[in-house]
């Protein structure tokens, strides 16, 4: 027998550290204080949906929240998803509900069960066995008829104590308990009875269907804004975007505002629809919060009663694919598709939007556009999100290069350019996508940058050396800051033209 050949020649994978990932942040969190199907428990505060159809499902096709779903998911490009978050406004109990079993999607088709004349299936119900059996299903012409042949069967078999049903809207069939919400249901098997077996079919077996089990009735205490917006964060931090469906008092808002401001990198949307609100006067919410000034909060003035307009505009300004090529964008004159354009507004009411960095949708020459693309105070949206993009991006870059290093970075001039070469990939992504580019630097002394320097790259990084770092720094084992500067592409909104000529 041969030796083995790593006697010689030993080969060792090492594994790669797993890294972190950068925040999305295109997901839009839509507060809502509807109760859906999702909500009902007091530990629920989020589901993910990909569409309007996903809401409508869950919380019906008359909600806000549906309302404002469809309006966000009518944005181009569209969004892949979005969290629809609850917010408690006023105290509400949740009535009981009984264990449920539910399959996935049923996708055998009646036509297969016309085909059986004694099916059988058998479930657990509270540790006793229970059979159904006996059924025809020659006559169906819909799954519902199915449904409707094994519930007479399982209203027998459980002495009218629970239900079998098929539910349309999410294409599957469920067995529900209506005696107490302490009962346990099982899952559909087969104990070889006479007949066929349709447990399959039904997608009710271990490993195709969910046990639900049954909740007492639970009241909910109302919670403010800044409540609820903690409780999601406190749950699920991957979204960047928030908008209330429900409709915001004043001080509602303002509570909505502060909240995102003192926040990690969140930005606020909201639709105003009151004339009086775009005035500038003392008593105007809008005024005290364009005083703040504090680039966090888009607002859009709609007054054809499209009260969801601000969420399409903010999905259209979060909708940006920051590591594409030429990908960068400014709000203004993009198209709205779930709003209809306010061609009424006038010069004078466009000029008070503008003084408080409010948007509008309206034509210009016959061509719908939202106008001005700003945050409430004047910052330019694409620059509130374009920064924070870029924060989230090298942040998450420098820390994978530390942890994900198998070696350990030291605390040397050398080591410190790996940390800078790092940076500049990000540096490199922000300059391809547009939001940075050559530029003269107008700003304080950066390194070796100074005032009225051509900015070749649209960012510059520099660091001192070690030489200069103090003990205490140097015990903590930190790495030299970095400085960064950065030079914005910004975004052409207008145009002068001077006409000369002779005769």
């Amino acid at each position: 027998m041969s030796l083995p050949i790593n006697q010689v020649v030993n080969v060792s994978v090492e594994q790669s550290a797993a890294g972190a990932t950068k925040r999305d942040m295109s997901v839009i969190a839509i507060f809502t204080d509807e109760t859906g199907s999702d909500f009902y428990n007091d530990n629920s505060r989020y589901v993910v949906v990909t569409s309007a159809d996903d809401v409508a499902n869950r919380f019906g096709a008359n909600s806000r929240v549906y309302q404002a779903a469809k309006s966000l998911f009518a944005a181009r490009p569209k969004l892949k998803t979005a969290l629809i978050a609850k917010y408690v406004k006023n105290e509400f109990t949740l009535a009981a509900t009984q264990s449920k079993l539910l399959g996935s999607y049923a996708s055998t088709s009646y036509v297969t069960y016309k085909q059986i004349d004694n099916g059988y299936f058998s479930f657990m119900l509270n540790g006793k066995t229970i059979q159904v059996s006996g059924l025809s299903f020659t006559t169906v012409s819909s799954l519902k008829e199915v449904a409707t042949i094994i519930n007479e069967a399982i209203a027998d078999a459980m002495n009218n104590k629970g239900t079998f049903y098929y539910d349309e809207t999410g294409v599957r069939f469920a067995i529900q308990s209506s005696a107490s919400v302490s009962d346990t249901l099982g899952y559909v098997f087969d104990e070889a009875l006479n007949g066929t077996y349709i447990g399959e079919m039904l997608n009710l077996v271990d490993g195709k269907a969910t046990i639900l089990p049954g909740a007492d009735a639970l009241t909910l205490k109302a919670e403010s804004i800044s409540q609820a917006m903690t409780a999601l964060e406190n749950q699920y931090q991957n979204w960047y975007g928030a908008y209330f469906a429900t409709i915001l008092t004043d001080s509602e808002l303002l509570e909505a505002h502060d909240w995102v401001v003192s926040a990690n990198m969140k930005v606020l949307g909201y639709t105003e629809t009151r004339s009086d609100n775009i005035e500038y006067i003392d008593s105007n919410i809008l005024k005290k919060l364009a005083k703040k000034n504090s680039g966090r909060l888009m607002v859009q003035y709609n007054n054809t009663g499209d009260e969801f307009a601000g969420i399409e505009m903010m999905a259209i300004a979060l909708s940006t694919v920051w590591t594409g090529a030429n990908t960068a964008k400014t709000v203004k004159f993009k198209q709205q598709t779930s709003v209809t354009s306010d061609d009424k507004i006038t010069m004078i009411e466009a000029t008070k939007c503008k003084r408080l960095g409010i948007n509008y949708y309206t034509d210009y020459a016959g061509v719908n556009m939202l106008a001005e693309g700003t945050m409430l105070g004047g910052t330019f949206i694409d620059i509130t999100t374009g920064l924070d993009a870029f924060t989230d991006a090298l942040q998450v870059q420098l820390f994978n290069t530390l942890q994900g290093s198998p070696s350990k970075i030291a605390q040397t001039d050398e080591d410190q350019e790996v940390l800078l070469a790092s940076a500049k990939v990000i540096g490199e992504q922000f300059r391809n996508n547009k939001f940075l580019a050559t530029g003269q630097w107008t700003s304080a002394d950066v390194g070796s940058l100074s005032y009225g320097d051509k900015l070749e790259s649209g960012y510059y990084f520099y660091s001192d050396s070690f030489d200069t770092q103090d003990i205490s720094d140097r015990n903590s084992r930190k790495m030299m800051p970095i400085m960064c500067a950065l030079k914005l592409a910004g975004a052409g909104h207008s145009v002068d033209v001077v006409v000369k000529y002779n005769i």
